[in-house]
């Protein structure tokens, strides 16, 4: 468990979408990936394109709609950085990569299941860490209105909240890790977070106009 908390916490960093995360989506036979950057993602589904967005905001300080920079690396992992350093002391690092919804949603949506989402994200060397123990029971989240739900893992000092939500056309994991943190005290920090998260949905033309800025 040791690896898969300590690989966990550098994938949380951050550009191009890549073949195999494309690959993974276009399994949805009724929307194909266009193109990735950050956490959002623009689909051609049918004939009409679908583009999906999530984002972090920042209310600390007394300021508001400032939003984390979500980044994404080459293997089409995202993460949420912050663009004022002070107002993210002692937070929760955040990242995630996009999932295949269909496996999701026909799937038992518990523990078994969200750590079969996590071994089938792209782990540095290829090969997954050994499926971890949970350290707290699996629970109900909402993120940006989107159902999700999610379980602790815990190695030493250190633990990372998992989270798989989905929707018909798109899915994706967040793994929000703390060091020196116990997963009680995690776990009630990501529920104070979850309502800052903020998906942006739109379809046709209004969709294309956010990738052609």
């Amino acid at each position: 468990m040791r690896r898969a908390i300590a690989v966990i916490a550098c994938l949380i960093s951050v550009a191009s979408f890549s073949k195999a995360l494309a690959q993974d989506l276009a399994q949805d036979s009724t929307c194909s990936p266009v193109i990735a950057s950050g956490a959002g993602l623009l689909q051609e589904c049918g004939k009409q394109l679908y583009s999906f967005n999530l984002s972090l905001s920042e209310t600390k300080l007394g300021v508001s709609g400032i939003k984390r920079e979500a980044g994404s690396d080459m293997h089409g992992r995202f993460g949420c950085s912050c663009t004022v350093e002070p107002m993210c002391a002692n937070e929760p690092k955040v990242g995630g990569f996009f999932v295949d919804p269909a496996g999701w949603l026909s799937s038992s949506k518990d523990e078994w299941a969200i750590f079969q989402v996590l071994q089938n994200m792209p782990w540095p060397g290829g090969s997954p860490p050994p499926i971890p123990n949970a350290s707290c029971p699996v629970f109900d989240v909402s993120i940006g209105g989107l159902d999700g739900r999610a379980v602790c893992i815990s190695e030493g000092k250190d633990s990372t909240v998992l989270i798989v939500a989905a929707e018909d056309r798109v899915g994706f994991l967040l793994h929000i890790y703390q060091a020196d943190t116990p997963a009680s005290v995690l776990k009630a920090r990501v529920l104070e977070m979850l309502p800052r998260f903020e998906i942006e949905r739109a379809t046709g033309e209004l969709g294309l106009k956010r990738w052609l800025r």
